[in-house]
């Protein structure tokens, strides 16, 4: 399923025209039927405005997903990782790693991520 699907199939779930869609959201019934069509695509604030709307989330829109509330996390950063096992109490293998262990992870991710921006 593509954008335009799944925004026709919101409108149909409502029971509302091309015409009435773009009174709500202050568009021409011309520039819905360009969505529908895959003629053109909608700015981001008229991605969230269909999203409210709908009471659906951005990702449901645009196909990212198919639950229709959640959105797709985004990817930790390497700050985010390296944050979260410091203050953890990561376990391996039912034992809790100490700051050594720890700063042994750090540093085999931290050689992992300058290979990988290379």
């Amino acid at each position: 399923m593509e954008f335009k699907d799944r925004l026709k199939k919101l409108r149909k779930e409502q029971s509302l025209t091309q015409k009435e869609l773009g009174e709500k959201v202050n568009l021409a019934e011309s520039t819905i039927s360009h969505y529908e069509n895959g003629i053109r695509m909608p700015d981001s604030s008229k991605l969230e405005e269909f999203a409210n709307l709908f009471n659906v989330s951005v990702d449901f829109i645009l196909c990212r997903t198919n639950n229709r509330t959640e959105s797709i996390p985004n990817d930790p950063t390497d700050a985010e990782l390296e944050d979260f096992l410091r203050k953890s109490n990561v376990k391996f293998d039912g034992a809790p790693l100490d700051e050594e262990d720890k700063e042994d992870i750090l540093g085999f991710l931290k050689m992992v991520w300058k290979r990988k921006k290379k």
